[in-house]
């Protein structure tokens, strides 16, 4: 377990896929990711055995928990490029606008501290498609760098959204 001040990160367990299938078949979460389609259980238990067994590891998810250890979230780090040094961040928690929560840059920074620290990544990034601008606001006051826009990326709502990128280096101010 990770243990920060108002939140801990722990191993994903297969008690959680139930939960966790909840919280990405729903309507507004899934509009701002890239999963376009209902998930089931089978999915769901696929992608646990591929991200448990994977070795070396491309993904390294956790639970988020508050200290009364009720499952909160979900978070990780994910695309891990082991010779190049670098990751992209996902979070969600199941809460209503989660990114002004203290615990949603709690996250963020065990994250950042995770990465740089113990799997000595160089860069960590995540991407943020446009209909989510609460997202953009978070990682832009958790100080990363907007690195640019992918134009038309994503489809939803019957419309193409962009998709923009952020970064923070090892050497940036944290």
């Amino acid at each position: 377990m990770i243990e920060g001040k108002i939140v801990n990160l722990r191993a994903l367990e297969v008690d959680d896929l139930e939960i966790h299938k909840k919280w990405r078949n729903n309507k507004i979460n899934r509009r701002h990711t890239r999963e376009y389609r209902l998930l089931n259980m089978i999915n769901q238990k696929e992608w646990f055995e591929f991200v448990s067994k994977d070795n070396p590891p491309k993904n390294i998810m956790f639970g988020v928990t508050n200290k009364q250890k009720k499952l909160i979230g979900v978070c990780g780090l994910t695309y891990i490029d082991w010779k190049n040094r670098h990751c992209e961040i996902s979070i969600i928690l199941y809460k209503t606008k989660w990114q002004s929560t203290k615990e949603a840059k709690e996250v963020i920074s065990i994250l950042l501290d995770y990465g740089f620290g113990e799997l000595n990544m160089h860069r960590l990034w995540v991407e943020i498609f446009d209909t989510i601008p609460e997202n953009m606001k978070l990682f832009e006051l958790m100080n990363f760098q907007k690195e640019g826009v992918m134009r038309e990326k994503l489809w939803r709502d019957r419309k193409w959204h962009n998709s923009v990128i952020y970064s923070k280096l090892v050497t940036d101010k944290r």
